[in-house]
């Protein structure tokens, strides 16, 4: 039977990107039909199951129907809700009249699929199984086996296709050949596939000529099929909102309804684990030129010139750890990197991790990588450091909460080894305790980088100074170089403080007061003493000169 002369319709026109689960569906549905005297001939007999597993949202289930509707075959749908029912012995009988249904069509020369939808919710591990739950995956393996043993299988083939998103969720026992044969991973798409999508979500709509689907698709990282959509959905409801319209009354979408949509619809895989990419640029950062190089050259140049480091065989940096003395600007410029790059933004502390409940930190640890590979590229933050791989004791008689720390710290030796095999992670950790954290993640191949942040020297003083007061009106006698000159070992965070403080000096002078004036930063100034001293200063950057220099 030549399905495909007859339907011109390829699934193609409804999927966007997706090649490989498109292909290993027409393999198990189309084939066996297309060629099903060869395979008599040959005696071959074709794979019966194929589970698609991936995140939500990325397709798995409009795969299948697109597939189905390109053949013309007769699908039966198994979902939770359908299956699972009130009284004993009906939710088997619902699989057998399913499967012997999915018979009746085939027999007839029409290709026929048996769709199970959500089957870890059917099909649990046997040790969380329900006695229902256990009848269920009983029935269900007696059929898949029973079509074995069909001596006319090689032409009354029936394709039996499920779907997940907890691919470990499910009983092993369905999980091997003669059953589900083949697991296809449906991820999130790559920015030519996310092209292919907007594409087809927008083949109905009026774009404005300005707009540019290449741009819109490169800043959307991580998002799967189900995103795209609601982002073409908010575009089209922003744009009929504008009060400007061309073409006899036509609304076309301009590239700042793009933008709203994007602000409004984010990533549905890093919802709850992540932030938005901060809004943090390097202009925001006053001095630290030569640290701010060498992150750009960390973390950007992986991600934005990524076909330059595979045209030389350069394998970039996973890991980067600032210290230095609190205040000087670590995080923001974590923020910074993650922001200048464009990548999703997943930040974790100390007291996210450590939870009353065994084993929640090292799980929140491998979800975070997890999302972190589907979301790429992406940073993950961990803020002070020092609490989550602190040094292991060694002891034998160590407390609950060291074995904690020990277990985190596994977990993310672990982890970060993992990230060979990804492309566009990075991980950035900021501490004032480079002493504290253990020698295993100061090897190459986990921190390959390690940065120090002093406090800011003159210029960089002078540029924190003028970055704190852009936005306030400042009196013509104000010399921003000579506080500069006179608040040595002032940190970026104290520097930011005096400038709220001579605000304050001004305001408790006079409350209606235009500007700030040159003696209201005087004020300020000798009403504050720098946490650092030299000595202090020394300790700091003693970790760096213990370091092998890179």
């Amino acid at each position: 039977m030549e399905v495909n002369e007859k339907v011109n319709w390829k699934a193609e026109h409804a999927i966007g990107g997706n090649t490989r689960a498109l292909q290993a569906l027409r393999e198990h549905i189309i084939y066996p039909h297309v060629y099903s005297r060869e395979a008599r001939k040959l005696g071959l007999r074709w794979p019966r199951g194929l589970l698609l597993h991936g995140p939500p949202g990325t397709g798995k289930t409009s795969l299948v129907h697109a597939v189905a509707r390109e053949c013309n075959a007769h699908m039966t749908l198994i979902s939770p809700h359908s299956l699972l029912g009130a009284y004993a012995g009906e939710s088997e009988k619902f699989l057998r009249e399913a499967f012997s249904e999915a018979y009746i069509h085939v027999s007839s020369g029409k290709p026929s699929i048996i769709f199970i939808d959500e089957i870890d919710v059917i099909c649990p591990p046997r040790e969380s199984r329900r006695e229902q739950e256990s009848r269920v995956l009983a029935q269900l393996l007696i059929l898949m086996d029973g079509h074995k043993k069909s001596p006319s299988n090689s032409f009354c083939h029936v394709a039996v296709v499920a779907a997940t998103n907890r691919i470990h969720g499910i009983d092993p026992a369905l999980r091997r050949s003669g059953r589900f044969d083949s697991e296809v991973e449906v991820t999130t798409p790559t920015e030519e596939e996310r092209i292919q999508i907007l594409k087809l979500y927008t083949k109905d709509l009026s774009l404005d000529p300005s707009v540019s689907l290449k741009s819109v698709a490169a800043s959307c990282n991580g998002y799967v099929g189900a995103d795209l959509e609601a982002l073409c959905r908010e575009a089209c409801t922003s744009a009929r909102r504008s009060p400007i319209k061309t073409d006899g009354g036509v609304i076309h979408i301009s590239m700042d309804d793009w933008k709203y949509a994007r602000s409004v619809v984010g990533p549905s895989i890093t919802r709850g684990v992540t932030v938005e990419v901060p809004k943090v640029s390097w202009d925001d950062i006053g001095g630290l030129k030569d640290l701010k190089k060498k992150l750009q050259q960390a973390v950007e140049w992986p991600i934005k010139y990524s076909e330059a480091f595979a045209k030389l065989g350069i394998s970039p940096i996973r890991g980067v750890l600032l210290h230095g003395p609190p205040g000087c600007s670590k995080t923001t410029l974590a923020k910074a990197a993650a922001h200048a790059a464009e990548a999703a933004f997943f930040s974790l502390s100390g007291a996210d991790m450590f939870s009353m409940y065994v084993g929640e930190g090292e799980a929140l640890i491998r979800s975070i990588f997890q999302r972190a590979r589907l979301a790429a590229p992406s940073v993950i933050f961990f803020d002070e450091a020092d609490v989550v791989a602190s040094k292991r004791s060694g002891s034998a008689n160590s407390r609950s909460n060291t074995t904690v720390g020990e277990r985190l710290l596994s977990t993310l030796l672990t982890e970060m080894d993992g990230l060979e095999q990804a492309k566009g992670i990075l991980v950035l950790a900021a501490t004032n305790r480079p002493h504290a954290i253990d020698a295993a993640l100061m090897r190459p191949g986990r921190f390959d980088l390690v940065l120090y942040v002093p406090p800011p020297d003159l210029e960089g003083r002078e540029e924190i100074l003028r970055v704190h007061t852009r936005n306030m009106k400042l009196g013509e006698d104000v010399d921003l170089k000579s506080l500069a000159a006179d608040t040595e070992f002032f940190t970026g965070a104290e520097l930011a403080g005096l400038c709220v403080e001579a605000g304050m000096v001004a305001l408790r002078e006079d409350i209606s007061a235009m500007a700030v004036l040159n003696r209201h930063f005087w004020a300020a100034r000798n009403s504050l003493r720098p946490a650092l001293t030299e000595s202090l200063l020394e300790e700091y950057a003693s970790f760096t000169k213990k370091m092998p220099s890179k």
